[in-house]
């Protein structure tokens, strides 16, 4: 049996419909399909335990609802395949594993994620943490009027250089400390892409466990807009006067003033230190 995990809250109050296509097309595979909204399942385990070994669990969402799931079911042990139905605006999770398969197969991808520790909170996350502008990009765009789509992502990333100014932090990677007085935003990737596509860590892989710390500074706002594009290709880190990329395991920022703090899409504010952690 394939049984469909979804948020009924996505695709702007639109989900049933789609939900039941999906159904639909599921079902012309020759297999039962049942479907239940994650916002309804209080318990997890007992959800889980509830189903049988052979069934396919499939989650039907982008980048935001699989990080949520992750989240409530990384300690889990499970038998079930577990699946990821690509229905989201960014899809950057599956984006990375380079399929353009409907029904992906995720589970050995969320087994060992990364951790972000912010206000005695921890979170693990798929592809991203980003702080700064980042952060504050992110903050627009979950707060406004337009669908979740890449336009809307590029139309508030210019209102977000428009409007943010650059912060002072103190960063260290793996021992190593410096301080950033002109900082723009500092992004940890688990993964290459955010943002619906952007390439921000071009050499990151989720196989491996370091973390890509990539921190743009002291760059002249006009210029930022100009390299901005560069950001989906891949190519701002030719701009290595601007463009600082390290690799580590333990990423510590400590800034000057509260500021945005990103994961996987979802906003934390206000954020004045956080701490990443590679996987284990």
């Amino acid at each position: 049996m394939d049984i469909l995990l979804y948020n009924p809250l996505s695709r702007n109050g639109k989900n049933e419909k789609f939900i039941q296509k999906i159904i639909r097309s599921l079902k012309k595979e020759g297999r039962p399909v049942v479907s239940y909204s994650i916002l309804a399942i209080e318990d997890v385990d007992a959800f889980v335990a509830g189903c049988n070994e052979d069934d396919r669990i499939i989650i039907v969402g982008g980048d935001g609802t699989i990080n949520h799931l992750a989240n409530r079911i990384y300690h889990l042990t499970y038998p079930q395949d577990l699946c990821m139905y690509q229905a989201g605006t960014g899809n950057d999770f599956i984006r990375s594993l380079k399929t353009k398969k409907k029904v992906v197969f995720i589970k050995p991808y969320i087994k060992a994620l990364p951790t972000v520790h912010f206000q005695d909170k921890t979170r693990y996350f798929l592809n991203g943490a980003g702080a700064g502008l980042d952060g504050y990009i992110g903050h627009l765009v979950n707060h406004s009027k337009y669908k979740k789509n890449k336009l809307n992502y590029f139309r508030h990333a210019f209102e977000g250089f428009a409007k943010f100014k650059p912060i002072s932090a103190t960063i260290t990677i793996d021992g190593v400390t410096w301080k950033e007085s002109k900082l723009w935003f500092a992004s940890m990737m688990h993964s290459a892409y955010y943002g619906g596509g952007m390439k921000i860590a071009p050499r990151a892989k989720r196989e491996e466990k370091d973390i890509h710390l990539v921190v743009v500074k002291d760059i002249p706002k006009w210029l930022l807009i100009l390299i901005f594009p560069t950001i989906y290709l891949g190519w701002h880190t030719i701009f290595k006067r601007f463009v600082k990329v390290v690799k580590g395991q333990d990423v510590s920022i400590v800034f000057d003033k509260p500021t945005y703090l990103q994961i996987d899409g979802d906003v934390e504010y206000p954020i004045e230190q956080f701490q990443i952690s590679a996987a284990k």
